[in-house]
């Protein structure tokens, strides 16, 4: 650094670590002292190759770490070369972090100690700064769940959707988020073309190269065969635009109206749905997996490798059942037969 840079330096610092920061600014400024990067440069680096690869695939976990970084990262070590970023610097402004917001504070913290181990393997610097997760104070947490409903009341919260105040796509796409346990955001954005209305078959696409809504997680397209009393309605909607569900009969409808409107009714969420539905299935001596393939879910070691059958007709029966106990049929049937 020139004398000149010194002497500027030390008149904007008004302590020894504003000295430090200044001095690592006007090191960088000048491109021909160094090939290093700042964070800025490497965390942009990192993020644009992890777009390209399609790390994440929904909008939200697209922006979160960009918004994560330059919200609670950017202003303190953003501006300072990889190599002088010291450990004490990151712990400073991460340990407020972990206190006020542990999730945000544990993904943050997982992206820089990526990018720190990127930077160590290109010999950008010796070792990795990054603190662990476990050198942080941490508040004792709840683990917070999906909230759920319990399946006895099922056929209520069917009760009161009935009469609830909103338009029929709206009622049609809450009843079909009950009954096959679907994202919001796959059953809000389901289309006309991906349903059969003679056979009830809904073929939900893979999800495609990069972010995507109304797709299933994997790569794979996913056959559902709904019941007849869910499909009828669906199909009775007017087709004005090329999504089922909607008001304007130009957009789909919005996923988050669906979460408000099963929030008027409990203290539950779309999500939820999943857990409601496999407590019935281990109520009722359904195998466990094929309630995993009914909602779709990531199989699990041996069953990763060996059991690769879909159980269509097995998941068209089972919907039927549920859809049965869902309207309180099954019930009625019981009470009035015995």
């Amino acid at each position: 650094i020139q004398y000149n840079q010194l002497q500027a330096a030390i008149q904007r610092a008004d302590s020894a670590r504003a000295l430090e920061v200044e001095l690592n600014k006007d090191t960088y400024a000048n491109p021909c002292s160094t090939h290093i990067p700042t964070f800025e440069q490497a965390f942009r680096k990192w993020y644009d190759r992890e777009l390209k690869i399609n790390r994440w695939t929904h909008r939200a976990s697209v922006k979160f770490p960009l918004t994560a970084y330059e919200l609670h990262a950017h202003q303190h070590i953003g501006h300072i070369r990889m190599d002088k970023i010291t450990r004490p610097m990151i712990k400073k402004f991460m340990q407020p972090l972990f206190l006020s917001n542990y999730e945000t504070a544990r993904k943050l913290l997982g992206y820089i100690y990526k990018i720190f181990e990127i930077a160590s393997e290109n010999e950008l610097r010796d070792g990795n700064p990054c603190p662990r997760k476990d050198s942080f104070t941490i508040t004792k947490r709840k683990v917070q769940h999906s909230s759920s409903l319990h399946f006895s009341r099922l056929n209520e919260l069917w009760r009161w959707l009935e009469d609830a105040p909103f338009s029929e796509p709206i009622k049609a796409a809450m009843r079909l988020s009950i009954v096959t346990t679907h994202r919001a955001g796959l059953i809000a954005n389901m289309r006309w073309d991906q349903f059969d209305c003679n056979t009830g078959i809904w073929i939900i696409p893979g999800s495609p190269t990069g972010p995507s809504e109304g797709f299933v997680a994997s790569d794979r397209q996913f056959l559902v065969k709904l019941p007849r009393g869910l499909s009828k309605p669906i199909c009775e909607l007017p087709k004005r635009c090329e999504y089922v569900f909607t008001v304007n009969g130009i957009n789909p409808i919005n996923a988050e109206t669906l979460r408000r409107n099963f929030q008027k009714f409990a203290n539950i969420t779309t999500d939820g749905f999943r857990n409601t539905f496999k407590t019935w299935c281990l109520s009722n001596g359904i195998e466990q997996f094929l309630a995993d393939r009914y909602c779709d879910h990531a199989l699990k070691r041996l069953d990763k490798s060996y059991r690769k059958d879909e159980l269509f007709k097995q998941r068209a029966q089972l919907a039927e059942q549920y859809y049965d106990f869902c309207t309180g049929f099954e019930w009625f049937i019981r009470r009035n037969l015995g």
